[in-house]
């Protein structure tokens, strides 16, 4: 009966050091894969802070298409060029500023706080104002064709009211036009959103919310610690019968997996980069827009290592432990078998 039980915490302090293992490494993915914060630093890290503005055109070009009062001359900027109007318009510390709330707009959502994702578009309509405003405008008409003598005429036309005509004009009707267009420019600013909306679902807040079966899944990782903390348990009731003994089974699994959580940890960045490759491809890119998505599956590496970070420091905790526990369950038997040898007794000579 003592042989079947120390059998079966055998397999208890195996099923401990997998499950272990596998807790430490699930455990800090959902706490770190659904952080703006670690979003953030990954930015910083790989450079994807231009890519915003791509992001940001995106979204701008979504709405202004969608809301049928605006102005006609937003309505036929392209997405290149508002683009190139915001790569322009915003410094980059301004730039990152807005890129990182846009991160935390998007993990405000992904965790079910909102149920949208927007972004402020208040610095770009605070820098359409004056001369910025103006050099944008010229731009725009920059990029667009020659001006014919029609398109002239129209244009003329269209500042003061009508229909405007985008074209590219030569210098000395930039000079004769320049007047009108600051007097539209506060129209302009207006009718600009003060933020867009890049992320809604009309499922958000109904029991079809996508979101719902992503929360549950990580509900179900913050209970998973529960699985290793059993394993323990079972190793106590089939072998432990004295506090060596508990030292002795609990030091050697907690040892190991330490070690292996570690050594995980220190090498593991490509393994865990893909899963969240994985996770960010099937599960987040269905509740973001594409080019969000795939700036951020770019951060996966740098992810796994803000991931894998605190598991080295919990892994030597455990280690430590576990040695601690061996070292104190030798240095109990060795001072059990002195006091046996000092109990001896001698027969009389």
């Amino acid at each position: 009966m003592q042989t079947i039980g120390k059998f079966l915490a055998a397999i208890c302090a195996v099923l401990f050091i997998i499950s272990g293992v596998g807790v430490l490494l699930l455990f800090n993915i959902e706490q770190k894969a659904f952080s703006s914060a670690t979003y953030k630093k990954a930015f910083e890290e790989q450079g994807l802070y231009q890519r915003m503005p791509e992001i940001l055109a995106s979204a701008l070009t979504t709405t202004i298409t969608g809301n049928q009062g605006t102005l006609p001359f937003l309505q036929t900027v392209k997405v290149e060029d508002w683009q190139n109007i915001i790569s322009f318009l915003l410094p980059p510390e301004e730039l990152k500023a807005l890129s990182d709330n846009a991160l935390d707009s998007t993990f405000d959502y992904l965790n079910l706080k909102t149920d949208t994702a927007t972004i402020s578009l208040m610095p770009i309509k605070s820098r359409l104002v004056g001369d910025s405003g103006m050099n944008v405008v010229l731009q725009i008409l920059r990029l667009q064709p020659e001006c014919t003598v029609e398109q002239l005429t129209q244009m003329a036309l269209g500042f003061l009211g009508g229909q405007i005509a985008l074209c590219n004009p030569p210098p000395q009707a930039v000079e004769l036009m320049t007047p009108l267009i600051q007097s539209q420019l506060q129209a302009l600013v207006s009718a600009f959103p003060n933020e867009v909306t890049f992320i809604a679902d009309a499922r958000s807040g109904t029991p079809e919310d996508p979101r719902l079966k992503l929360n549950t899944a990580r509900s179900v990782i913050t209970l998973t610690p529960i699985l290793p903390a059993l394993f323990l348990f079972g190793i106590v009731l089939f072998a432990v019968r004295t506090l060596r003994e508990w030292f002795i089974w609990w030091g050697w699994p907690l040892m190991i997996t330490g070690l292996l959580s570690v050594v995980i940890a220190l090498v593991g960045s490509p393994l865990v980069g893909l899963i969240l490759q994985f996770l960010i491809r099937t599960q987040i890119s269905i509740l973001i827009p594409p080019v969000l998505s795939a700036s951020i599956a770019e951060t996966a590496s740098a992810v796994a290592r803000e991931i894998l970070s605190p598991i080295v420091i919990e892994g030597i905790i455990l280690a430590v432990v576990g040695l601690g526990s061996v070292i104190l369950a030798v240095f109990m038997g060795n001072r059990s078998s002195d006091n046996s040898l000092s109990r001896v007794e001698y027969p009389p000579v």
